[in-house]
């Protein structure tokens, strides 16, 4: 007999591909044999596929409201999509958003659900739309302390859209796509430093690389690279993630002039992406790399 928890893991694993399929079951998923630890996850798939792919907003506002009624502690994330849900559904004033600005602020309740809701809208959005919305949040969220009691939403809010964004592959010489790129990118940092683990640490000064060079700014993409090769230098292993930074540290070394520093450090990325098996993973290490040094040639492919 297959468990609430292995059957939210299916629901999850089939949602993109099978959406019809994904929000059947979850009309008859029985949350009150759901582990608390998974309640975040039938809270987005409730969300995502519900309400984003569906437009059914009510329900998926419904289903929320009674899976967080069952959990002795909602965890903020749960709390967040309640808000989002409860808004997209036409009751902006909620009681769950009381219960937010109650726990932080007003402020800080305001952006981690408009970023939330961001990455369910976005498809409704052209990307100037989305790119000035993902802006204007970032600069909300400069204007916020620290430890919020909402930081981790917040970093995962900026990391998700200032993500979305930069693989729609914007026109950077827009000044709000760049605004939000940098701003979305060096928010998501900030707040990752103070809620994450090294890992969410390492992968935000990634994406603060990845946004730096994709704007030109390649001294501060050379520099973020650098440091988060730094922070896996001093914590662990992370093979995936240090061939990427590589690739981003080799792309910047290059727009600089730093020639013998680029090659080196796309050498040492090379290696790393010669070892993978799985083929997704190869052909994103190469449309990076494309888009950092265009397409590879004979000559190219001897280094």
């Amino acid at each position: 007999m297959t468990s609430t928890s292995e059957e939210l893991g299916e629901i999850d694993r089939i949602h993109d591909e099978a959406p019809e399929q994904a929000a059947a079951r979850l009309r008859t998923l029985d949350l009150s044999g759901l582990p608390r630890e998974q309640a975040p996850l039938a809270a987005f798939l409730f969300n995502h596929v519900l309400g984003e792919k569906f437009g059914d907003w009510h329900d998926a506002a419904q289903r929320i409201d009674r899976l967080r009624h069952q959990l002795s502690e909602v965890p903020p994330s749960v709390l967040v999509h309640a808000a989002v849900a409860d808004e997209l559904a036409g009751h902006g004033a909620s009681e769950v958003r009381a219960a937010l600005v109650a726990a932080s602020s007003e402020a800080v309740a305001a952006c981690a659900i408009g970023l939330r809701r961001l990455s369910f809208t976005q498809e409704q959005m052209d990307i100037a739309t989305f790119a000035a919305t993902l802006r204007d949040l970032a600069m909300c969220t400069a204007m916020l302390a620290q430890n919020t009691g909402l930081d981790t939403q917040l970093a995962a809010g900026l990391n998700n859209a200032t993500s979305r964004l930069l693989d729609l592959n914007p026109d950077v010489r827009d000044p709000v796509v760049r605004e939000a790129l940098q701003a979305g990118a060096a928010q998501a940092l900030r707040f990752w430093q103070a809620a994450g683990t090294w890992v969410n640490h390492e992968r935000a000064l990634y994406l603060l690389a990845l946004a730096a060079n994709r704007v030109g700014a390649f001294a501060q993409a050379r520099d973020a690279a650098m440091q988060a090769l730094e922070v896996i230098a001093a914590n662990g292993s992370e093979d995936v993630d240090r061939a990427f930074l590589l690739l981003q540290l080799a792309g910047a070394q290059q727009h600089i002039g730093d020639e013998s520093a680029s090659r080196t450090a796309l050498s040492d990325a090379k290696a790393i992406a010669a070892t993978w098996t799985e083929a997704w993973l190869t052909e994103w290490f190469a449309t990076e790399e494309a888009r950092l040094f265009g397409a590879p040639t004979a000559e190219n492919d001897r280094c």
